[in-house]
């Protein structure tokens, strides 16, 4: 590939939120041209959207010295500027209202937060979090800012301990659960991390039922994929930040649209859910479990369609509002396949996301997507697709099941 083919596609990828793949091309150009302004650029432009101010610095210092008027270096530099700035702004404003205000547990909760994120210092904000907790024992906010703080410094026993006290008063939190997993990997508590995700007893799939009116699932899913595809709630623009899709296109509310594939998806859906919940186990035989204590008795559902192209995927996250999550595969592009050893397209399980290190312990689980199957977990259970190139589009409806 051309240089300027291989920048042109990085900008693509970049302005569709794949910034992973536009900053492995630029930083093929870069081998090439360590001082391409416009790779440089680039470059920075995906570093500071991935909080890392310094390594996006040295990319614009690069490009300002290759082309001291390329105007999106300037850009980013005006922008970096104002980053440090407003920080120091904040920090600040922080300690005045901290100084007038010490019995503000939100205050302290909110200056962790600015340590945390946007300053990029989770040691810094551990102090503020824990004097948050103390003020307010009872928030489970601070709690689990605390706990991914400690993930990020690799101190899982304090993580843990944040987490269980929000357990012990929210058993079937599913932050709290999640994080609790991620720590029992970490510190090797491997059967008790395990019994949390309950691979192939609560987390499993299914295929879905037939509807009616179709001859077989091939053609339902071509007259569903067709319904998706041309869905009112189709949105091309969406906020990276408030969503784990990666590329590619998201259906909102995707069940309510009257469209005969919708309406059939929608009635098999139903008895796949109810199946799922004649087929767990007896909740006796572990009664403190988190996921079957909380078995409802009544439920409401929330559907999205996620249409993925080349490179679109998911990030690793959890579902905070739900008991039960799960996707239905409705399409599948040709690079999913059984022998890739790279696995593209499929969903993985229990690697963590949110910028929390994944330090290899957790027992992954993947799993190839078929059309006409649903894969259900806990809300819980951290999950996220790997990218796929190839052609062809990935079309899945994922949802969760809210107790009434």
């Amino acid at each position: 590939m051309q240089i300027a083919d291989a920048l042109r596609l990085a900008i693509q990828h970049l302005n569709a939120g794949r910034d992973a793949e536009a900053s492995e091309l630029c930083a093929r150009i870069l081998e090439v041209q360590p001082s391409n302004p416009v790779a440089n650029a680039l470059t920075a432009r995906a570093a500071r959207r991935a909080g890392d101010p310094g390594r996006a610095r040295s990319h614009v210092d690069t490009a300002l010295a290759a082309a001291p008027d390329y105007l999106p270096a300037r850009t980013l530099d005006a922008q970096l500027a104002e980053d440090d700035a407003s920080v120091a702004a904040a920090e600040c404003a922080y300690r005045r209202l901290l100084t007038l205000e010490p019995a503000s547990w939100s205050a302290w909760y909110d200056y962790g937060n600015l340590r945390q994120a946007r300053a990029e210092d989770p040691a810094g904000s551990l102090a503020p979090y824990r004097r948050a907790l103390a003020l307010a024992p009872a928030e489970d906010k601070p709690a689990m800012n605390l706990a991914t703080a400690a993930l990020k410094l690799a101190d899982s026993s304090a993580a843990l301990a944040a987490c269980e006290g929000v357990l012990a008063r929210q058993p079937s939190h599913v932050r709290a659960n999640a994080l609790a997993a991620t720590c029992l990997y970490d510190m090797g508590r491997t059967a008790e991390a395990d019994r949390l995700v309950g691979w192939g007893s609560l987390t499993r799939t299914y295929e879905l039922p037939l509807p009616a009116g179709y001859p077989d699932l091939a053609a339902f899913n071509r007259a569903l994929a067709a319904a998706v595809r041309g869905h009112p709630g189709r949105r091309d623009d969406w906020d990276p930040t408030k969503r784990a899709i990666r590329g590619g296109a998201l259906v909102t509310d995707v069940l309510k649209h009257d469209d005969p594939a919708i309406r059939a998806f929608s009635a098999a859906l139903a008895v796949v859910l109810d199946r799922y919940v004649k087929d767990l186990p007896d909740p006796a035989g572990d009664p403190e479990h988190p996921h079957l204590r909380a078995i409802p008795s009544g439920y409401a559902l929330d559907a999205w369609g996620n249409i993925l192209g080349d490179g679109g995927h998911q990030s690793g996250h959890i579902h905070n509002l739900g008991w039960l999550s799960g996707v239905y595969y409705v399409e599948m592009p040709p690079a999913v396949q059984d022998d890739d050893p790279e696995r593209a397209g499929w969903i993985e399980f229990n690697r963590p996301g949110y910028g929390i290190p994944d330090t290899g312990r957790a027992t992954v689980r993947t799993l190839r997507p078929e059309a006409g199957v649903l894969a259900l977990f806990p809300s819980y259970v951290w999950h996220r697709t790997v990218p796929f190139a190839g052609g062809g589009e990935r079309i899945s409806i994922a949802f969760d099941l809210h107790p009434r």
